[in-house]
């Protein structure tokens, strides 16, 4: 008698259902960057995600889901605590862009969303996962964007500045969803 793929072999991990701040980060120009010096840029990017493990998400609270080539998955239990991390991102690898031209520099894209998801030890699942990751996507260089939802989380511990983008249609979703750039204080491009 065959097995069916849901007769798996072995116990799959417990899931559980839980609101959580999910961050994705992504890479600006990765490809390019892998490219022209694949040894160099991932050097780099490890030493910058081994940083983030070891010293940002325990200051913030997150775990870090995927460590992906060009990219992360960070799993927070606040937004809060997720902006602030998403922020920080940014300030923590400029230091690995000290001395280097501009074009060799590393800039991340990152989106904060807040959802219900499921999750177990190795991975989060669920449609705010995928939002998240397509609010990446509007993000330009050193940004940080934020769903409806995140942005809603902040309002009443409000201690950075938030732009309206309006209304934004996502790859894949059938409804446009509201989203948000988020930035320290004082420090707006606009």
């Amino acid at each position: 008698m065959a097995s069916s793929p849901t007769d798996a072999p072995w116990p799959l991990p417990e899931l559980t259902r839980a609101r959580r701040a999910i961050v994705v980060v992504d890479v600006v120009e990765s490809v390019r960057l892998m490219q022209e010096d694949e040894a160099g840029f991932i050097d780099r990017w490890r030493r910058f995600v081994n940083e983030v493990r070891v010293d940002l998400l325990p200051q913030h609270g997150g775990r870090m889901v995927k460590s992906l080539g060009d990219g992360m998955l960070l799993e927070f239990e606040s937004v809060r605590s997720a902006v602030d991390a998403g922020l920080q991102l940014n300030q923590h690898l400029q230091a690995y862009n000290i001395g280097r031209p501009e074009a060799d520099t590393l800039h991340l894209r990152t989106a904060v969303h807040e959802a219900d998801i499921l999750a177990d030890e190795h991975d989060v699942y669920g449609t705010g996962v995928n939002l998240a990751a397509r609010l990446a996507a509007l993000a330009g260089p050193d940004e940080v964007i934020l769903s409806s939802a995140a942005r809603d989380a902040l309002v009443s511990d409000l201690d950075v500045d938030i732009e309206d983008l309006g209304d934004c249609y996502l790859k894949h979703f059938s409804e446009p969803e509201r989203a948000y750039r988020a930035g320290p204080l004082g420090k707006r491009s606009l």
